[in-house]
């Protein structure tokens, strides 16, 4: 046993009983995982520290060790660089452990939404999810991610590709909560690139038989296209026509407000 952990198992035991002088590195996680069950995120925090710190084997013990201290710092501290510098050795470490294979996928996909949600960071999203682009099979929840990570890239026909590619396969799998996010999802990128055509197309797509379309979210992006591309009546209309059918939208009254307070500000100018 390593000084620092025979001096901390010390302290714990000395305070809590719970832990004798004796313990491994083993011991050390499990005690972390108690403590991070019961919210204590800081003595979680160190006590995988500390066996990350004294522990080397690249082993089970390690594994969960950083994966604990990854998933404590992300969701209970919201300490995004610590969670990430603990994936990262994830990565590096364990890449070619097959029996980790499917948790080091989903932690990439954890990683990738921190950097590009969090830390405004699509670039190194982009680069953690690069081993996912090259894998044979991509989950659903996996292109998507993609697709988002290229989207605030501003690569739109990449974008484009990975939704259009999700869409297929939940299509195949008639996935309706995909398919009402993902029309969302495409409708957006032709929004941007101030396609209406296109968008209106995606509005109107067909879905499978009892799969409705979030027909509320697709008026708005349809308003939304024709006030990038200055068809700023066409999307008047649209937020008056939702608010005649559902007065009390309040979705539909936020976005015809802001809409009008734009035009007074650019009238003002």
């Amino acid at each position: 046993m390593t000084p620092k952990i025979h001096k901390l198992c010390f302290l714990i035991g000395f305070s809590t009983g719970l832990i004798a002088c004796s313990s491994e590195s083993e011991r050390f996680v499990r005690k972390a995982d108690s403590e991070a069950i019961k919210q204590n995120s800081q003595l979680s925090k160190y006590l995988y520290g500390q066996v990350i710190e004294n522990h080397k084997s690249k082993d089970d013990v390690r594994y969960r060790a950083l994966r604990g201290l990854a998933e404590v710092s992300m969701s209970q501290l919201f300490d995004y660089r610590t969670a990430l510098k603990a994936m990262e050795t994830i990565f590096d470490e364990y890449k070619q452990v097959t029996a980790y294979e499917l948790d080091v996928r989903s932690l990439r996909l954890k990683a990738a939404r921190i950097y590009r949600q969090n830390l405004d960071q699509p670039d190194k999203a982009l680069d953690v999810l690069s081993q996912l682009m090259i894998a044979e099979n991509q989950t659903l929840e996996e292109s998507r991610e993609i697709g988002h990570t290229y989207l605030a890239l501003g690569d739109y026909e990449q974008a484009r590709a990975w939704y259009l590619k999700s869409w297929n396969t939940s299509l195949d799998r008639k996935n309706c909560d995909n398919l009402k996010s993902l029309q969302l999802d495409m409708m957006q990128v032709y929004s941007l690139r101030d396609m209406c055509d296109e968008v209106l197309q995606w509005s109107q797509v067909d879905f499978p038989e009892k799969c409705v379309p979030d027909e509320i979210s697709v008026a708005i992006e349809r308003a939304h296209c024709f006030e990038l591309s200055g068809e700023v009546t066409k999307a008047l209309e649209i937020y008056e026509e939702l608010i005649k059918q559902q007065p009390k939208n309040a979705r539909a009254h936020f976005f015809l407000e802001n809409l009008k307070r734009r035009q007074k500000e650019k009238q003002t100018k």
